[in-house]
């Protein structure tokens, strides 16, 4: 077994070459101009933004899409064009759940992904940044493509013949998924050349990782779903490769990747949250080892809770019944559990310094218990399910998923790493606040309003309805244009932000990197790990001097600071945490 010394010193040297790549990355990067650097960049933080103002940019055309069908379904229930013809309606429809998703989340995941794991890995480093970049401009002008589609875009009703998308939408999606595929390969490398060898990777990075490999594995389904629609009579090429639109083909593999989907900002979003929770608990996370047992458990839950979908369709019994009932229930076993070590980790919340984003990534996992319990009497039930799915019950349940729980954690993500994102203090933490609380409550009248109408029978996908169910429309309506407009207070404070919020101190390491991987190591510590298995640990200060070592041999060596053997305790002082106050055992 090596000695602490050793594995410290075999860190310090990986550190020093990581160190001078980097220099050499932001050499590059210095020498390019600012079109350049938006078209092309090998630092993880100029992509990470990149990234995120991509997803802003679709935030407000998906949400702009979202106000069209509220403000028309809230002010009439015949139909009758107010502010959209019936002909459109779906096809808003269609291009709001795509910009939504696929624009806003699906960016968000990968700004997220680039940005945490060469961060708290010390590395800064990314695997084929080419391949990425290329990855993100294909992906998003695939999704252009999928928008101007027309009237013929009716992609919610694909799987009811005949009707069906238009050819742009088929060839966009076949797109935008090999454009994922090379963003995610890249995150993936990124992952390795970031490890050293023997260490375990930190458990957010985990989530992170097994994300990525969860979502490449099930785009391959619905690649060959969307081929096989583009090549039959349904794609409108006139091919007809695979001859008759087999549409219960398509269903079944697509859902195979696009429940999947629905779980890809969950995953990673529950990185961020296991990375930042420790540090306004100002305490590790409760049980390590527990945490990273969730990692493959929701990897094969996730993978597998899709065929609710298909539940009254002509599949084999053992995949439209059996796993019907049972993953679909037993996945809400391991989301309890993170949360339970989760709100044990928090403690008594009176002693929590709040701020917007805390109250963001807080109000996520309360969001999620209330969806989870909203689904699970109905979604894991064939005989109640395929009614449910054709009522408002269902855009409530997946709005509070998608739209409270994954995008509104993913904004406290951003709210907390920001600061050292983009160098700058948020503008305003009055903006935040009422960030936090119009979405809060624009939403939740949202969602509220869909469950009673779902409850009382109100059939989802339709442009006409009784009128007893106007009011709820009329509700939703109103939800949405006060979560529309604290998202208008959050773009304004993003804009003010990176223009004139106040400079924050520079380190080479995010501090809050530093912090969180020095509480995770002290737990693994108490846990039992080995102490060669630990990730690394990361200067207590936040940077990395590369130096010549005292001999004249002209290696490189890290400064100082980073080889002080009880990091963990000195940063557990500076965040003044009592129980890790002890020193860790030699």
């Amino acid at each position: 077994m090596a000695t602490r010394e050793e594995v410290r010193r075999r860190e310090l040297e990986t550190f020093a070459q990581w160190a001078q790549q980097y220099r050499e990355v932001k050499g590059r990067e210095e020498r390019r101009n600012v079109l350049l650097r938006v078209l092309y960049s090998d630092d993880y933080k100029m992509l990470t933004i990149k990234l995120i103002l991509t997803a802003v940019m679709w935030l407000f055309v998906g949400g702009a899409f979202a106000l069209m069908l509220r403000t028309q379904a809230g002010l009439t229930s015949t139909g009758y064009p107010v502010i959209l013809d019936p002909s459109y309606y779906f096809q808003v429809m269609t291009n709001h759940v795509m910009d939504m998703i696929f624009g806003s989340v699906f960016n968000t995941v990968f700004a997220v992904a680039f940005y945490m794991i060469p961060a708290m890995n010390g590395s800064r480093l990314l695997k084929w940044p080419k391949v990425a970049n290329a990855g993100f401009w294909l992906s998003n002008l695939a999704l252009f493509m999928m928008n101007l589609g027309g009237v013929e875009n009716q992609y919610l009703f694909t799987f009811l013949n005949p009707l069906r998308a238009s050819p742009t939408w088929y060839i966009g999606y076949a797109l935008m998924v090999i454009g994922e595929w090379m963003e995610m390969a890249s995150v993936l490398g990124t992952s390795f050349e970031g490890r050293m060898k023997g260490k375990l990777v930190p458990t957010a990075a985990g989530f992170i990782i097994m994300d990525m490999i969860m979502m490449a594995l099930a785009n391959i389904s619905v690649f060959i779903a969307d081929m096989w629609s583009l090549l039959s009579p349904i794609g409108g090429l006139n091919l007809y490769v695979f001859g008759i639109p087999n549409a219960e083909v398509w269903k079944g593999l697509f859902w195979f990747a696009d429940h999947p989907l629905v779980y890809f900002a969950p995953y990673t979003l529950t990185g961020a949250i296991v990375a930042i929770t420790p540090l306004y608990a100002r305490r590790p996370l409760y049980s390590v080892r527990f945490t990273r047992w969730m990692i493959p458990v929701l990897f094969v839950l996730g993978s597998s809770v899709y065929v609710h979908h298909i539940v009254d369709d002509p599949w084999p019994l053992i995949l439209r019944d059996i796993f019907a009932q049972t993953s679909t229930a037993l996945i809400a076993i391991p989301f309890a559990a993170l949360w339970l070590v989760f709100f044990i980790t928090v403690g008594d919340p009176r002693k929590i310094k709040w701020d917007a984003g805390f109250a963001f990534i807080f109000a996520a996992a309360v969001w999620n218990i209330i969806g989870g319990i909203q689904a699970e009497p109905t979604q894991p039930t064939p005989s109640v399910d395929p009614t449910v799915h054709n009522t408002l019950w269902l855009p409530s349940h997946f709005h509070i998923m998608l739209a409270i729980y994954s995008v509104g954690g993913l904004l406290g993500a951003l709210y907390v790493i920001g600061p050292d994102l983009f160098g700058r203090k948020w503008y305003s933490q009055k903006l935040t606040w009422l960030h936090f609380w119009g979405w809060q409550a624009g939403m939740g009248l949202f969602v509220t309003a869909f469950a009673i109408a779902g409850f009382y029978g109100g059939i989802r996908r339709e442009v006409a309805w009784p009128a007893f169910y106007e009011v709820y429309y009329q509700l939703a309506m109103i939800g949405g244009w006060l979560a529309g407009l604290a998202t208008v207070f959050f773009l304004y404070n993003l804009v003010m932000t990176l223009l004139y919020g106040e400079k924050v101190k520079e380190t080479d390491l995010p501090l809050w990197a530093v912090q969180t991987v020095a509480m995770e190591r002290y737990a693994m510590r108490r846990e039992g790990y080995k102490e060669e298995e630990l990730p690394p640990a990361l200067p207590a200060d936040g940077m990395i001097q590369v130096v010549t070592n005292e001999g004249g041999s002209g290696a490189l060596a890290v400064g100082t600071r980073m080889a002080q053997p009880s990091t963990e305790v000195d940063i557990a002082k500076r965040l003044g945490t009592v129980k890790m106050m002890e020193e860790p055992n030699k």
